[in-house]
């Protein structure tokens, strides 16, 4: 018996370990010399155009191609072995406008087929139930995709004045597409969706966070948090969560404020007694809150130095996620790189699953990137 037991420690150790090597790989650029000297001793700022070279350049050096290889192998394998893959990612909306954006989501999806898809910063056919009710906690529409006639999408549409004037600006007029959304998920078995659109939404009636399954929920909630002084386009914007009942199980995605601290503490606490009461709960997010345990004092005071007015990078979310007694801590502690500016704010959370894996990928222009559980 202890000859069995010290055998499993040692593949617990193994396994913890790989996993660490497999996060140094994609260690972020601005941790490493001679970026991380010219930003501790010179205070060097960077720009968002020098941000998108070291994500490009990491991508493509050796280690970011041995991550790459390493982390689809590991995917692939799960997707043809397991009926409980899921996939999160912050999509940025207006790619799905894009053919050459719209195609590389869609080749993540095709790759490795997920049997839950859920998608932050979403941009949806305006003929999908957007479950925007009031603020609060509402039982959600489940949308049959076979049953959308129309798959249009627009952008703008039904947004805050000043973001249409700028989007129209940019796009020379409404931009859509049409019969590229339905036809693509149907074809991979995808046959329902949950979407939640903010309360308070500045970008549109048709966007936010909604989960995609191949199985029909048995039950879908959302949670409208508020907005709590947070403008943008001269409106407020709220934010907002969708969670799905399968089986015994429920998933919640959500995506909470990105620059407004007090804003996104009561987004949080909202968040949390949302959970509380989900049986068997599995959390992905864009929290836009790091995971302190995944940072040396070092690494979190570059990430200052570099933060707008060298302001503390904020844990607010995941402190409050981690104390709520709810969960320990996220699957992806450790995980250092997520994000253009060498810092990862999604995070997850389970009680069911003990995995996740994010891959590597040039999708959005390295806005986000996609994290698998299993």
């Amino acid at each position: 018996m202890d000859k069995v037991l010290k055998t499993k420690k040692k593949v617990r150790t193994k396994n913890k370990l790989s996993h660490k090597k497999m996060n140094n790989l994609i260690k972020p650029l601005v941790f490493m010399d001679p970026i991380k000297k010219s930003i501790l001793k010179s205070n060097k700022l960077l720009t968002h155009k020098e941000y998108l070279r070291l994500c490009r350049k990491l991508f493509n050096s050796h280690d970011g191609r041995k991550y790459r290889m390493l982390t689809h192998n590991i995917i692939k394998t799960q997707s043809k072995n397991s009926k409980n893959l899921i996939l999160y990612m912050n999509f940025k909306s207006h790619n799905i406008l894009e053919d050459k954006g719209r195609s590389k989501l869609y080749s993540i999806i095709k790759s490795y087929n997920p049997n839950i898809i859920c998608l932050s910063e979403a941009l949806l056919p305006i003929s999908i139930n957007n479950n925007k009710k009031s603020f609060g906690t509402h039982k959600a529409v489940i949308v049959d995709i076979n049953n959308i006639n129309d798959d249009t999408i627009l952008q703008p549409y039904k947004a805050a004045d000043k973001f249409s004037d700028k989007k129209l600006r940019d796009y020379n007029g409404i931009k859509s597409v049409k019969d590229k959304w339905s036809s693509f998920l149907l074809k991979r078995g995808y046959k329902y969706i949950v979407f939640s659109n903010p309360y308070e939404c500045p970008w549109g009636e048709n966007w936010g966070n909604c989960i995609i399954t191949k199985e029909k929920p048995l039950d879908a909630y959302v949670l409208q948090m508020g907005s709590y002084g947070k403008i943008a386009f001269e409106k407020p914007e709220s934010r907002s969560a969708v969670a799905i009942k399968i089986n015994n199980d429920f998933i919640c995605s959500t995506h909470l404020e990105n620059s407004l601290d007090k804003c996104r503490i009561k987004q949080s606490k909202e968040l949390i007694k949302f959970i509380k009461k989900l049986k068997n709960v599995t959390l992905l997010g864009d929290l836009n809150s790091l995971n302190s345990q995944s940072y040396t004092k070092e690494e979190l005071k570059i990430l200052q130095l570099l933060n707008i007015k060298s302001k503390k990078v904020p844990t607010d979310a995941v402190e409050l996620i981690n104390k709520s007694g709810i969960f320990v801590k996220p699957l992806n502690t450790g995980q250092k790189y997520e994000s253009l500016f060498q810092k990862c704010v999604t995070h997850v959370y389970s009680k069911i699953y003990k995995n996740s894996v994010m891959i590597f990928t040039d999708a959005t222009g390295f806005d986000h990137q996609p994290i698998f559980v299993f």
